[in-house]
């Protein structure tokens, strides 16, 4: 049985099905669905950002420390050069045929020297110093005097390897440190040395395995020597460079070149060293010799000393030097020619 409220209802439905249609209740209805689907995308592209920069984070520190280390110290490196053959290790006072880049991100000041039979770096800062040397023959390490303070007692040599090279190990007690010495073969015909304060041979050998020998530096000073006397020959180049607010004089500086050296010799045996360090503005007094166009003085009987800006310049005739004249010295003077520019190695 049909019931009033039915028949209502029905009348109500046909008389909405032929009439028009209000849309606006649907928009609105569509707009809040939207805004809630962006909201959750949204939702799920934080919670995914999170997520991928967790498991970045996660993969940085599973990276081993020794593995990623600092930049290097560009500041006290040589200018690259062309790798040449290993016949020329410590026989070109031009090249240095070895990389320690990787051990100088936290040095303050860095010396290299090559020349007279064999290479090396020494460089100093907060988290301590080492040495590293290159040479052809173990006599020529041997031959190296030690630099860096120890005990004076090392101890027993232990077999190690560097890399897959073999090599031996030895420390000296330096107070609460241990100085170890590590050397071992990188190459047949080549002999390796690295000098380091560390607490186990691992850690020295470590630090060993760091060294590179597929690149070559130029060792270079601000300076070039044009009048040597007869035989003659460059022997020896040494340079320091610093990233302290002090030079090699003690006085305020930006860092950078804090000194240079070379030696002159000769198959007689005789040689002489000539060193150069900025102080611009120093004058020397009373500078009564004449060494080409400049001015120059004596320091005592054996070394003479000019100022050619912004260096201060001297020469070693004794323990520096041995068997060059004074007239001999001023000659090598005389030929002194500085560089233009200090704060561009590349340039030397």
């Amino acid at each position: 049985m049909v019931s009033d409220l039915d028949r209502r209802l029905a009348a109500t439905l046909a008389h909405r099905a032929g009439g028009d249609i209000d849309p606006t209740p649907i928009v609105e209805q569509a707009r809040q669905n939207g805004r809630r689907l962006r909201r959750r995308r949204r939702g799920l592209l934080a919670v995914g950002a999170a997520a991928a920069c967790v498991a970045l984070a996660a993969l940085v520190l599973t990276v081993p420390p020794g593995d990623d280390p600092m930049p290097p110290a560009t500041a006290l490196l040589l200018p690259e050069a062309t790798l040449q053959n290993g016949l020329a290790v410590g026989a070109d006072p031009t090249t240095v045929h070895f990389s320690a880049d990787a051990l100088m991100s936290s040095a303050e000041s860095a010396t290299w020297r090559t020349g007279r039979g064999s290479e090396s770096v020494e460089f100093r800062g907060p988290d301590g110093s080492a040495r590293f040397a290159l040479a052809r023959t173990v006599a020529a390490l041997d031959a190296l005097p030690q630099t860096l303070s120890s005990s004076g007692r090392p101890q027993p040599r232990t077999d190690v390897r560097v890399g897959d090279r073999p090599g031996v190990a030895w420390f000296d007690p330096s107070g609460d440190q241990k100085l170890w010495f590590v050397r071992w073969q990188p190459a047949d015909g080549l002999w390796a040395q690295l000098d380091t304060y560390a607490a186990t041979s691992d850690e020295a050998t470590g630090t060993a395995g760091r060294v590179r020998f597929d690149g070559a530096r130029r060792c270079v000073v601000p300076f070039r020597l044009e009048s040597l006397p007869a035989g003659a020959r460059l022997l020896e180049c040494s340079v320091t460079f610093s990233r302290s607010e002090k030079s090699a004089l003690g006085r305020s500086e930006k860092g950078g070149f804090a000194e240079g050296s070379l030696v002159v010799g000769d198959d007689a045996g005789r040689w002489l060293t000539v060193r150069a360090q900025p102080a611009p503005g120093q004058r020397v007094r009373s500078a009564d010799l004449v060494a080409g166009p400049y001015r120059a003085r004596r320091q005592g009987s054996d070394v003479l000393e000019m100022t050619v800006e912004p260096c201060f310049v001297e020469a070693f005739r004794k323990g520096w030097g041995e068997g060059y004249t004074e007239a001999e010295a001023l000659t090598i003077l005389g030929g002194y020619r500085p560089a233009a520019d200090l704060d561009h190695p590349d340039t030397w």
